[in-house]
């Protein structure tokens, strides 16, 4: 496959995460076939698996900014957006649904996404928490999904207590397992 942004034929499989992507050897940009870089960002931190959202749910509501560069895979356009809740823009295809991500765009999102993460209150998750427990009484075929999303939410909530209150702590480190 060509670089989107080199335009020479320059792509190569790499892993990333146990996640097989395709990079330039030349910019650095990696190239997502459709879910790879869900799975990548998730098999960086399990915690980022909360933050579900699917850039293609509603194509309606895509912010796209414009034409960049050609897909590598099919040669459509490729649209700049931001991603999910992230300052951070990236290309997309919005036949096949892969993401062209330039050098260190994943990085900044794994960052955005974390501090996002480790920022929510104990009330916010809570909420998230109830999120989870509506979708899994939903969607009782996905509850594999569901109840590590719960294990998840409850073991920051856990995190956050202890945080705010070290009280806390000290008492849940002297109990017997």
């Amino acid at each position: 496959m060509n670089c989107p942004k080199c335009k020479i034929e320059n792509l190569r499989e790499i892993q990333i995460n146990g996640v097989k992507v395709d990079r330039c050897k030349y910019c650095g940009g990696l190239w997502f076939d459709k879910d790879e870089l869900k799975l990548t960002r998730d098999h960086r931190d399990k915690n980022l698996s909360l933050l579900e959202f699917d850039l293609w749910e509603d194509e309606s509501k895509l912010m796209v900014s414009g034409k960049s560069v050609d897909c590598p895979r099919d040669g459509k356009p490729l649209f700049k957006i931001k991603y999910g809740n992230t300052n951070v823009m990236i290309d997309i295809c919005l036949d096949c649904h892969g993401i062209w991500l330039d050098r260190e765009e994943l990085d900044k999102i794994i960052l955005e996404l974390k501090e996002k993460v480790n920022s929510e209150t104990i009330p916010e998750h809570l909420n998230n928490l109830g999120k989870e427990i509506v979708e899994l009484l939903a969607n009782p075929g996905h509850a594999d999904v569901e109840l590590k999303h719960i294990a998840i939410v409850m073991k920051l909530i856990e995190y956050r207590i202890i945080s705010k209150h070290p009280k806390i702590a000290e008492i849940i480190s002297v109990l017997p397992d």
